[in-house]
């Protein structure tokens, strides 16, 4: 993974003056003194010259940012049907494996498949980032974020916004009112209008915070958010699927923005996530979440995945490479068995982790409530860390 995010680097420091030693054979000036007799009050000793710095970390803006996209410092990743055959065969073998039902083999491609699902009789089940961030974290926490109410906060009410200007500023080119456009905009998502509710109804400061936010941000976007050209066919919010095991199995995501036009003959397509908070662990599995589902519907892979950090304008870039895509082709195989089985009924394992905090299991999980340091029959929210 390449971090744009470079070392502001050390501080270098004015060199002191030595002073000069007596000369043998001169005499040393005695100190003067005023007319009392007293001796005058000491000269201020001078500070330290200020320290300078060497240089100074600045995002990247315009043209050094989409060079910092288009220029990896590693080839691009050959396109290779055989090696996509084989992530999907693993995958689907995988599935196969914890699946005792009959099973027929594809001569076109030898993968094993469980039999066609008829997705009006049987759902396919549907993995996105954001279900595998959460099972493989803690079972019990993605129960209960699953079936339980969404809980909105300020952080995602900020991010809601800039994901719709940010595809604004690439579409139309501008961004009029941060504020007014951001809402506008998610008002009239149907799935976005119960956030757009709760925005209102904010109580004033903390209304006034969020939309301060929002503009420094979208500013930060402006100045340094480089224009597209047309012919790298920029999309935004696009719509990414898989089917697996016959379409048992559907994996899905949206990207906020992919560049470059899908071509058979080499890895052609940049994919952009846009984050308005900071730096977390997971968003790279969810890069690379995207790199797999794009290997698997497309004749060539990307050939980088990169975040995009809105706060600070830091811009994180991983080239794709084969192995990246195994390990993400693992991690998802990993996720799958774990929905399966509770969409069969099993009981939730609890993990502790760093969800604990805002879960909705935590009153009534003894690990959370350890790892939380809540004490039994305690409050809960008051003793949370946050």
């Amino acid at each position: 993974m390449v971090v744009i995010d470079v070392d502001p680097g050390s501080e270098i420091c004015e060199p002191e003056v030595p002073m000069s030693p007596p000369v043998p054979g001169r005499a040393v000036a005695r100190p003067r003194t005023n007319r009392s007799g007293a001796p005058p009050a000491p000269h201020p000793v001078p500070h330290p010259a200020p320290r300078r710095r060497s240089h100074e970390w600045r995002p990247l803006a315009g043209a050094a940012l989409l060079d910092r996209l288009r220029i990896t410092g590693r080839p691009r990743p050959e396109p290779d049907p055989q090696f996509v055959v084989t992530l999907r065969h693993g995958l689907e073998q995988g599935l196969v494996a914890d699946e005792p039902g009959e099973t027929h083999t594809d001569s076109r491609t030898g993968v094993d498949h469980l039999g066609d699902v008829d997705p009006s009789v049987v759902p396919p089940l549907v993995v996105t980032k954001d279900r595998l961030n959460r099972v493989l974290a803690c079972e019990a926490h993605h129960a209960a974020a699953e079936f339980g109410d969404r809980a909105y906060t300020t952080a995602l009410a900020c991010g809601a916004i800039i994901d719709v200007l940010f595809r604004q500023l690439v579409t139309v080119g501008s961004i009029d009112d941060p504020v007014a456009d951001g809402l506008s905009a998610l008002s009239v998502d149907d799935s976005q209008r119960d956030l757009v509710s709760w925005i209102r109804r904010l109580p004033h400061p903390a209304r006034d915070e969020l939309f301060a936010e929002v503009e420094r941000q979208a500013g930060g976007l402006i100045r340094r958010w480089p224009t597209l050209d047309p012919g790298w066919m920029p999309r935004t919010q696009e719509a990414m699927r898989v089917r697996l095991a016959g379409g048992a199995v559907e994996l899905s995501a949206r990207v906020d923005l992919a560049i470059g036009r899908p071509v058979e003959d080499r890895a052609s397509v940049a994919i952009v996530e846009v984050k308005s908070g900071t730096r977390r662990v997971e968003h790279r599995a969810d890069l690379h979440f995207y790199a797999l589902i794009e290997s698997l519907r497309n004749p060539a892979p990307p050939f980088v995945v990169a975040t995009y950090y809105s706060r600070t304008g830091e811009l994180d870039v991983d080239p794709v490479s084969g192995e990246l895509l195994v390990a993400a082709a693992r991690r998802t195989l990993a996720g799958i068995r774990s929905l399966r089985q509770l969409a069969a009924g099993a009981e939730p394992r609890r993990t502790p982790s760093g969800l604990c905090g805002s879960c909705a299991a935590l009153p009534e999980c003894d690990p959370g409530r350890r790892h939380t340091g809540v004490a039994d029959g305690g409050p809960v929210r008051d003793q949370v860390p946050r």
